[in-house]
């Protein structure tokens, strides 16, 4: 038995949003989809989940796929590594893993990195009103970021909640990336929904101590991480009725704009040179030098590691330059 977590499907509504740099989800890293209403539909959850069977079926594994009823997951005929199941409508919320704080922690790491964020732009200057806007692939890291916060402890205690997992679960063998971090290990005090909130509370009074956000605005932290507009509740008719409306105005859209679709009101960062990241990569390593902890070490060996980068992907952008190229021919 083997443990993976997979990466998260990114739906955008452009094909190449302008901050992409022209440049596709995929060459930079991300599984990103697009579609005129940002949401899943049958054609993108069925290209998914044939990907990943393949996958699978390569690496001769098997899996269970546990998934809510949501019109959209329409199962795709001709899976031979994952067997699907689908919840119960009025038992999702109660045994599905990810309603049992899988989601709330992934949103509570993300909002926390969201705030901190803010509260940089705040201290390097950005004006109060501008420190929350956010360029879709700087969002897209952030929440790759707050994926990987949710760690093998999160999971296992999700899993106790739905009490899918037994209090003393059957020996098994060791595997390769082991799965038994998950089943043997004793369930401790820590809840992890508590300590990814607990974040969120923290960044936020960070952010109230730099006078960006006064006390009387503050949102409560369920409003911040639960919008009433995710608690929205679509039937199937609903759902299928705008799914098809989402895949005709795609259409319509492909028709009419050109290949390299751009999001013109996306917000996006000026970014800063190649030559300033260096200058302020120098700073932070002085700094850290003058540190004495493990952290400072970790930031310093970082530091040098990205220094080397940025500076060879500097000499493999420079073209070789003859001196005829400085004549010009009247």
């Amino acid at each position: 038995m083997t443990s993976d977590k997979l990466p998260p499907m990114v739906i955008g509504k452009y094909k190449k949003p302008r901050p992409f740099g022209g440049k596709t989800g995929a060459e930079l890293g991300f599984n990103y989809h697009h579609n005129a209403k940002v949401w899943m539909t049958a054609v993108l959850y069925q290209s998914w989940i044939k990907k990943w069977d393949a996958e699978l079926v390569a690496k001769q594994r098997q899996v269970l796929l546990l998934q809510d009823n949501f019109s959209g997951h329409i199962i795709p005929d001709g899976l031979r590594a994952i067997h699907v199941e689908n919840f119960e409508p009025n038992l999702t919320s109660h045994v599905q893993l990810d309603d049992q704080g899988i989601i709330q922690c992934f949103k509570a790491h993300y909002r926390a990195k969201y705030i901190e964020r803010a509260i940089d732009r705040y201290d390097a200057g950005t004006t109060p009103s501008e420190i929350y806007d956010i360029d879709i692939l700087t969002a897209m890291r952030l929440a790759d970021a707050a994926w990987r916060e949710v760690d093998t402890t999160t999971i296992r205690h999700c899993w106790r909640r739905a009490g899918i997992l037994p209090e003393s679960p059957p020996a098994i063998p060791s595997p390769a990336i082991p799965v038994t971090s998950l089943l043997n290990q004793p369930e401790d005090d820590r809840d992890p929904v508590h300590e990814a909130e607990a974040a969120v509370a923290k960044a936020l009074d960070s952010l109230v101590r730099t006078g960006a956000l006064q006390r009387s605005n503050q949102m409560d932290l369920d409003s911040l991480l639960n919008p009433a507009i995710e608690k929205v509740a679509f039937n199937g008719d609903t759902a299928e009725e705008e799914i098809f409306e989402a895949m005709q105005e795609a259409t319509e859209r492909a028709q009419d704009e050109e290949e390299d679709e751009e999001d013109e009101d996306e917000p996006m960062e000026v970014l800063p040179t190649q030559r300033e990241a260096l200058a302020a990569a120098a700073v932070l390593t002085r700094f850290s030098m003058a540190q004495n902890s493990p952290a400072a070490r970790k930031l310093e060996e970082a530091l040098r590691s990205f220094t080397r980068q940025v500076r060879s992907e500097a000499m493999r952008a420079m073209v070789n330059s003859s001196i005829t190229d400085y004549f010009h021919c009247q």
